[in-house]
């Protein structure tokens, strides 16, 4: 689970990246993707969850198993 501050930084991330994508400033395949990630960090910050941060916690318990 997210903090609220992490929950915070990841809205402003998401505004970032569809403020990027949506008034040009990239276009093509760039804005396809910072449209893509807009999108996992807007839902992942209204979920308060976070997939890096599971991730990381499934290699490291993964590497403490070995």
């Amino acid at each position: 689970m997210l903090s609220r501050d992490g929950a915070m930084a990841r809205f402003i991330l998401a505004i970032c990246f569809f403020f990027a994508s949506g008034t040009g400033l990239v276009s093509g395949w760039p804005a396809t993707v910072c449209g893509v990630l807009g999108t996992v960090e807007l839902a992942s910050a209204i979920l308060r969850y976070s997939p890096l941060a599971e991730l990381i916690d499934w290699w490291q318990s993964q590497k403490s198993s070995l």
